[in-house]
């Protein structure tokens, strides 16, 4: 987790997006945005925020898959069609919520409500 940061950083720059920019579009606090790109840990939300920002202009495998080459010229790494992104997806929210089952409390069940709903959102065509 600690290298899709660092890679987020390289992908925004290459596209020519601020830090700035990005945290406005994403409504998020510009500082979270940087720790994450710096390595640091931070909540899952951010991380599905980011999948979504990103999920047309690039291969989400990239930010997810360690030892993964990039280039925004390089058409293999740009989802050539819905079925993959959809399955990358899916195996994301299994992950996530196998990770939210772990914790027991009462935002449980409200916080396996948002990841459905963002990773069922990222999978939704764009506007």
């Amino acid at each position: 987790i600690a290298e899709i940061g660092p890679r987020l950083k390289l992908i925004r720059q290459e596209l020519g997006i601020t830090q700035k920019q990005l945290a406005q579009d994403l409504d998020m606090n510009q500082a979270i945005l940087s720790k994450f790109e710096n390595g640091g840990m931070v909540y899952a939300s951010v991380l599905l925020d980011v999948l979504c920002y990103f999920r047309d202009r690039i291969n989400i495998n990239y930010l997810l898959q360690p030892g993964d080459d990039y280039s925004l010229n390089d058409e293999r790494h740009r989802f050539s069609n819905d079925k993959v992104r959809d399955i990358v997806l899916d195996n994301r929210r299994r992950f996530a919520l196998e990770e939210l089952r772990k914790i027991s409390g009462e935002y449980s069940q409200k916080c396996e409500e948002i990841i459905n709903n963002t990773i069922d959102f990222c999978k939704s065509e764009p506007e």
